[in-house]
């Protein structure tokens, strides 16, 4: 298992609840451990030197509180293509940004170099899906799954792979799936074997979340959960639609923006964008990024 992570937190079995998992890596922060460069530079790294994407932080605060004035705190765990030795470096960020969360696991970089498994270092499919299982196998099966990503690898179809383990995919077809997107035999044999320890429930992911950081036209995604988002202000908008956050969280995301130097012509047009997209309404939209 080239996994390091953590799960600090237990739920009663009949929670119904939401989860939220979001990856790190040009999701949370503005990191490059996918690439060889970037993970030569690990021993230079430093929290303060680590900047969250614009309107990041806030939307995480605000989906940890909930949608209500008291504080839900929202089950949030992190899914990170980054190696563990930058836990460190990660964790004291979120201290500094307030980012509070329930679990959180890293991919042993320098485990599957040793191994001379190469592919892996930077392929993300079988690492980001076991994740995930050994996350369902200790969490709720009746919870639902809020997901969040970036365009850069393939979290939209690791997700919604995800979610077809849960709703029953197994076995032969399962391990097809994996050897088609050139996950290691191995990595594969451990994915089967974990979607066997899981029941069977229908597909727990209710939306797919993901950041176009890498330039994706958003009409490529064809799985109707998926929010395509060219800025947090545009998620936010819909998770407040979907009554997962408060009004004055899309505010907060917005001053961020604007904090971050994006323009107001901009952020504009990210609402007439969320207007189109998502069915946003727009006057309402305009007012709460506004305030």
């Amino acid at each position: 298992m080239y996994l390091d992570r953590t799960n600090d937190r237990r739920l009663p079995e009949d929670y119904r609840g939401d989860i939220l998992l979001w990856d790190i890596d040009k999701t949370y922060l503005e990191t490059h451990f996918s690439s060889w460069r970037g993970l030569l530079a690990i021993p230079f790294e430093f929290a303060i030197d680590k900047s969250p994407l614009p309107g990041a932080v806030p939307l995480l605060r605000a989906l940890r509180h909930g949608p209500n004035p008291e504080p839900r705190l929202t089950p949030l765990y992190f899914v990170s293509g980054s190696p563990p030795q930058l836990r460190p470096v990660i964790s004291k960020r979120m201290i500094l940004d307030g980012v509070e969360f329930d679990g959180i696991t890293f991919k042993d970089q320098l485990g599957l170099l040793l191994a001379r498994r190469f592919g892996e270092i930077t392929g993300q499919v079988g690492y980001k899906l076991e994740a995930l299982l050994r996350y369902r196998r200790e969490l709720p099966s009746g919870a639902r799954w809020l997901c969040f990503g970036d365009d850069v690898e393939s979290d939209a179809e690791i997700f919604a792979l995800f979610g077809e383990v849960c709703a029953g995919l197994r076995g032969a077809d399962l391990g097809q799936r994996l050897r088609a997107r050139g996950v290691h035999p191995e990595q594969i044999e451990t994915c089967v074997a974990l979607a066997e320890e899981i029941s069977v429930t229908p597909d727990p992911v209710e939306r797919i979340f993901i950041h176009l950081t890498g330039g994706s036209d958003p009409d490529r995604f064809d799985d109707p959960r998926v929010v395509a988002a060219r800025s947090y202000l545009q998620e936010a908008l819909v998770l407040l639609q979907m009554e997962r956050i408060r009004p004055e969280a899309v505010t907060a995301v917005a001053k961020d923006l604007r904090r971050r130097r994006i323009p107001e012509s901009e952020i504009k047009r990210q609402v007439l964008d969320a207007n189109v997209r998502f069915g946003v309404p727009l006057e309402w939209a305009l007012l709460t990024a506004q305030r």
